[in-house]
């Protein structure tokens, strides 16, 4: 990894975390689309199928109208799913691993401690080590072709206090804390989604059977078919399964950093220690659930 202009090897490293980083978010997003559409496919076309045959008796133009909308968006919705096809996924995860690893090569190196200690050496160790990452993903650098590196300094650490504060703490009441309650509310709502559709069938059905209304009893599979989707689209999105890694992740910070308080005063192997941990500890989190979203 060159580095030219004045710019040093960790602030090149930081613009290159930032292009790939934006990289990720822009694969993720679009998988997040792809799922989200599929799901709109499949219940448009299961209600205009339905409401399409409840219609052809009373106005055969709009009964046709809307025959022909559900076999198109019926015939859509396995071409918008190749979006979050597991090939597109496995590229986000690369994507997110680099830029994670990167990250983290540079918050080390920033505070100074484990591998970067020495002061002899710690550019050539940063550009080893980060080459490494960015050769491994090679064939994946083409999705960053012209994304430009964000506009941001870089993190204000320059020791293991500030380590401790701009990446320990960060991490756990800006990013876990907030994104196990974030997991849990979306769990929540597709769990009451798929309740409520299921307590429209149950209606459905006893309208139905007690006044055998075949309007009703036409909207029975519609109603099942999108609960199943909407419990489908949870699912695929992985809303618990994020929820209890981010909680797991949090748990595994919070008790970092009571062990470190509790280093008083704390030694350079302790502070490396430290530091090592916190970086082995959100790594592990990272490969796990996004190993989990590829097998899924």
């Amino acid at each position: 990894m060159s580095t030219g202009g004045g710019v040093s090897a960790t602030e090149h490293v930081w613009r290159a975390q930032s292009v790939w980083s934006q990289a990720a978010n822009r694969h993720k997003a679009a998988i997040g689309r792809a799922r989200t559409a599929t799901l709109c496919a499949v219940v448009a076309a299961g209600v205009c199928g339905a409401a399409s045959a409840q219609l052809m008796p009373l106005s055969a133009w709009a009964g046709r109208l809307l025959a022909f909308l559900a076999l198109v968006v019926a015939g859509l919705a396995p071409l918008l799913a190749r979006g979050a096809a597991p090939g597109r996924v496995r590229e986000w995860t690369r994507l997110r691993s680099v830029s994670e690893e990167l990250k983290s090569q540079t918050y080390l190196r920033l505070a100074r401690v484990a591998r970067y200690r020495e002061p002899a050496g710690r550019d050539a160790e940063l550009r080893r080590r980060t080459d490494a990452v960015v050769a491994a993903a090679a064939d994946l650098e083409y999705l960053t072709t012209g994304i430009a590196p964000a506009d941001r300094p870089l993190p204000p650490v320059a020791g293991i206090a500030d380590y401790v504060e701009g990446r320990l703490r960060y991490q756990l009441d800006r990013y876990y804390r907030p994104k196990t309650g974030e997991m849990a509310g979306r769990a929540r709502l597709v769990e009451r989604w798929g309740q409520a559709l299921a307590a429209v069938s149950v209606v459905l059905g006893a309208v139905a059977g007690a006044f055998a209304v075949e309007q009703a009893a036409a909207w029975i599979p519609v109603v099942a078919a999108v609960s199943a989707a909407v419990v489908s689209h949870g699912a695929a999105a992985r809303y618990v399964a994020q929820q209890v890694e981010f909680g797991r992740t949090a748990g595994e910070l919070e008790r970092l950093l009571a062990w470190w308080r509790s280093c008083d005063p704390a030694t350079d192997a302790e502070a490396d220690r430290l530091a090592e941990r916190t970086e082995h500890v959100v790594s592990v989190q990272n490969e796990g659930w996004m190993a989990k979203w590829i097998a899924e």
